[in-house]
């Protein structure tokens, strides 16, 4: 106290110090400003005490372009810093060297680290947020559960079962009224409608015509409050968003009310469940059920149990419902705007049409829907879906920690404890990665010569992550994408509202601000028998 009542005294008795440095900040500001301007480069500056804030404050709603834009100028890698004092230093990359450097061939030097799990807390402790020291054991349960061909099948023939009951009905209402439609919350719906019953065995019909026009049910608001606030702990120093969390304001307070409605979904199906009531779909192949047979750790305590079960359930809802609906609505979008594109997808499902079934239901034509299997014939489709993927990946970035001290391919020094943040969504947009015409969607550079699917490194193509970490679900995540879409295109005609305009939110999972607003109208051939 002493010290800095001295050193208070001091610069009050010679205030030409305090003058001397703002002139110092002042003028090493304006020469920054300059030096940017004159470089015309969208690399973001590092200003005295303030750091390279201004750039996420002035790109607020369209951070991930401009990351973007700042990648590509900054040769696909650049160190982002914070305030002084404050922190929130990031290297940011999309260079595939660096993804499989860090992510695969030196996977065991970077982990999620502290950070990331206390900024994505509503995990839990589950494998999303897992570290090195319990990664492994959490991988192989989830490995194990998504290998059982009951838990497989299980979920296969509830996208197929979901999209006969729900999804296809509901469009068809929907075409028959002539009203325009959200179609991105028509996804949630079905997303949420699909990985409810996918982990509770339970049916919450979010998507049935009688909920339809109610307000989105308040488990699917808590998960998408639930990514937009991860996204702003990302973006803002820590001490900030702690600072909230403890004043238990703003956006840190709808944060923990929505974290308690999630876990009064998901405790409550476990309760039943304990309780002994029986899955009400299926014969045990749902999430919640394969989990509980495992075998239980005996120093495991009920509430562990509890809790254990709890993160499983919430990890599975975050990564299959909020993805695949982020997922669903990108491709549309890019259907809306790619006419050709949908068109040779539609000649292809006609030349399926023999192996597909027809659902409908009383006063209304049958709908025509395409299976898992029939489906894996269908190579346009896939690579049309891939495409949409590289270009509005659900997750648009990854992010990792240092364990010790390292150097990247391209000999950027990286020093234990630095959090790296790979930028996914910057990778589908780099001409030196996917060539001149990369902003470009064109479901072509997926095939071959002979039409088959062209495998792509995961380094390059990691919307599913790559090395150890990549998604197990990857396979199931593409089957429930097809089986929706497939019905969709098939079915109907959908068509992007006039003057509707499209962009990504800032999100941990690439929404869209303001919807996908469209017209939904019967093909005039799909109804027939």
């Amino acid at each position: 106290m002493a010290t800095m009542g001295a050193f208070r005294t001091f610069l009050l008795s010679y205030p030409e110090f305090l003058l001397a440095a703002f002139c110092f900040l002042s003028l090493a500001a304006l020469r920054l400003a300059l030096q940017w301007r004159a470089a015309g480069s969208n690399v973001p500056v590092n200003w005295p005490v303030v750091g390279m804030l201004p750039f996420v404050l002035t790109n607020l709603g369209h951070l991930l372009d401009a990351a973007t834009a700042a990648l590509r100028d900054s040769g696909c890698s650049f160190a982002f810093r914070g305030p002084w004092l404050i922190g929130g230093d990031y290297l940011v990359t999309c260079d595939p060297a660096a993804v499989h450097h860090c992510l695969a061939a030196n996977f065991s030097r970077y982990d999620k680290g502290r950070d990331f799990a206390e900024m994505f807390d509503v995990a839990g402790s589950g494998l999303l947020v897992s570290e090195a020291a319990s990664w492994a054991g959490q991988r192989q349960v989830v490995a194990t559960v998504f290998a059982a061909p009951a838990f497989r099948s299980f979920v296969v023939s509830t996208i197929e079962r979901q999209t006969a009951r729900l999804l296809a009905p509901f469009l068809d209402h929907a075409a028959a009224a002539g009203r325009a439609v959200e179609l991105e919350d028509v996804f949630m719906r079905f997303s949420l409608d699909v990985s409810y019953a996918v982990v509770f065995a339970h049916d919450l019909d979010s998507l049935s015509l009688d909920a339809a026009d109610a307000p989105y049910p308040a488990f699917g608001q808590a998960t998408r409050m639930a990514g937009e606030a991860v996204m702003f702990r990302h973006v803002v120093p820590a001490r900030w968003w702690k600072l909230l969390r403890w004043l238990n304001v703003g956006i840190e307070r709808r944060y923990a009310e929505a974290k308690a409605v999630l876990d009064e979904f998901v405790y409550r199906e476990i309760g039943k469940r304990k309780a002994g009531d029986a899955p009400l779909l299926g014969e045990g192949g749902d999430l919640l059920s394969m989990y509980m047979a495992w075998p239980r750790d005996p120093a495991m305590t009920d509430r562990q149990r509890g809790e254990f079960l709890r993160d499983a359930a919430v990890g599975y809802m975050f990564a299959a419902k909020d993805l695949v609906a982020a997922a669903l609505t990108w491709f549309f979008y890019m259907l809306c705007t790619h006419p050709h594109v949908e068109a040779k997808i539609l000649d292809e499902l006609k030349s399926l049409r023999s192996s597909s079934t027809s659902c409908g239901g009383s006063g209304r034509p049958a709908a025509v829907l395409f299976d898992c299997d029939t489906l894996r014939s269908a190579s346009y489709l896939h690579a049309a879906v891939l495409e949409a993927l590289r270009l509005h990946p659900p997750a648009p970035f990854e992010e990792k920690e240092a364990r010790e001290d390292d150097v990247l391919p391209d000999g950027t020094t990286v020093t234990k404890g630095t959090r790296i943040l790979f930028c996914i969504y910057a990778m589908g947009r780099i001409e030196g990665i996917w060539g001149e015409d990369c902003r470009e969607y064109r479901p072509e550079r997926w095939l071959s010569g002979s039409g088959r699917v062209r495998h792509q490194p995961s380094y390059k193509f990691a919307a599913f992550n790559s090395g150890p970490r990549s998604c197990l679900g990857k396979d199931l995540g593409l089957s429930n994408l097809k089986i929706a879409a497939a019905a969709i295109i098939y079915n109907f005609r959908v068509e992007l509202v006039d003057g509707h305009v499209v962009e990504p939110t800032d999100s941990v999972v690439l929404h869209t601000k303001n919807g996908l607003m469209v017209r939904v109208k019967r093909r005039g051939t799909a109804f027939d028998d």
